[in-house]
């Protein structure tokens, strides 16, 4: 199985073969160096001539090794290519009979309407910032398809530990997953549950886009201002974990944090919602960080099944963290976060509306963390 697996990941990655030839070649090169330099030290008292035989060798030995390096890491790098492609070989033969199953699934009727009564259901806080946690957000089985969908933990490793992260749909992952998640990212979040949040938060957000663009009148929405769904993710989060307050992206009006549950997860160390001292509007469109000593916590948002943190981006602060001897050692903790905002045309005729003072508030990219 594993001479088979290696020779489709050969025929995927044509450079691993030349990468493999490389590496014996510096390392034969490297033990004729290593041969020489020694016989030249055994006679370096002959100082003349030997000491600039050494210091020749040793600048070929330092450019071999540092050749070497480079070629290590373009080992390992195909060597997470060729795990990543193993899991998804595996993960495809275990959700043969379900990836079948799953156009029937998705397609049944009821799964917008339940979204949007959770929605409704859900109470809408305006403290520390207007916020509501939804419960059972999706139906069960879609939820479990949601899960059942979440991608080898392989596919993240090309990532540190604090940012590792799969932008959806994917542009590689198991069919079942690609399929499923397809489906979160074109047309639950965009199509069910959008919609229902802007109509949640319709007076406090109207209130946030009036205080920043009172040029756009009263109805900013009607026809002139268009919002979308953006950024959509799954985040991994494990042992070490830490995010400090913050606030998102500031094209992100609104933040939406859906947690990925899977059976046996603990539902400790969620999202953590601060008040801020002396709070300010963030300068710039990038996340804005915010001294802890300033921030007093007003509560915690448990990592449950079924369960999604929205929230206004507009004042306070939230963040995360994971102990560093969190148990299992193994531990793992999904989300699938995605923010509404503006679309493009929307955000160029936001920021000519602005007062020239005010555009150095809301320039710049809003990178992501």
């Amino acid at each position: 199985m594993f001479r088979s697996l290696s020779s489709v990941v050969s025929v995927l990655n044509p450079g691993l073969a030349e990468a493999r030839e490389s590496i014996d070649r510096l390392r034969d090169d490297l033990r004729a160096l290593n041969k020489t330099v020694k016989r030249i030290d055994e006679r370096v008292e002959q100082r003349d001539s030997g000491h600039k035989n050494v210091e020749a060798l040793t600048a070929q030995l330092a450019s071999a090794t540092r050749e070497l390096r480079t070629v290590n890491e373009t080992l390992t790098t195909l060597k997470l290519r060729e795990s990543q492609l193993r899991a998804v070989l595996r993960r495809d033969g275990e959700l043969e009979d379900e990836t079948a199953a799953l156009p029937a699934l998705l397609n049944r009727p009821g799964i917008a309407e339940h979204i949007a009564a959770a929605i409704e259901s859900a109470p809408l806080k305006l403290e520390p910032f207007p916020h509501m946690v939804i419960e059972n957000l999706l139906p069960d089985d879609v939820y479990d398809a949601v899960i059942r969908g979440l991608p080898p933990v392989e596919l993240f490793g090309d990532k540190p530990v604090n940012k590792q992260q799969l932008k959806v749909p994917f542009e590689f992952a198991p069919g079942y997953s690609r399929r499923v998640w397809r489906f979160v990212a074109d047309v639950v979040a965009p199509q069910f549950i959008t919609p229902a949040l802007v109509d949640k938060f319709d007076e406090p957000l109207l209130d946030w886009v009036r205080q920043n663009w009172p040029e756009l009148g009263e109805d900013p929405f009607g026809g002139k201002i268009r919002l979308h769904s953006t950024d959509g993710r799954i985040m991994l989060r494990t042992r070490g974990y830490r995010i400090p307050p913050h606030r998102d992206p500031k094209w992100g009006f609104l933040t939406c944090l859906i947690y990925l549950v899977r059976e046996g997860d603990s539902e400790t160390w969620g999202t953590q919602l601060y008040s801020v001292a002396s709070d300010r509007e963030a300068r710039g469109a990038a996340p804005h960080w915010i001294d802890p000593a300033t921030c007093t916590l007003e509560g915690e948002v448990g990592f449950k099944r079924n369960r999604a943190l929205v929230f206004l981006n507009s004042v306070g602060a939230h963040g995360a963290f994971i102990p560093a001897d969190a148990e299992p050692a193994d531990l793992e903790r999904y989300l699938y976060q995605f923010r509404i905002g503006p679309t493009g045309a929307a955000i160029t005729k936001m920021m000519a509306a602005l007062p020239e003072e005010r555009r150095p508030l809301w320039a710049g990219k809003g990178s992501d963390y």
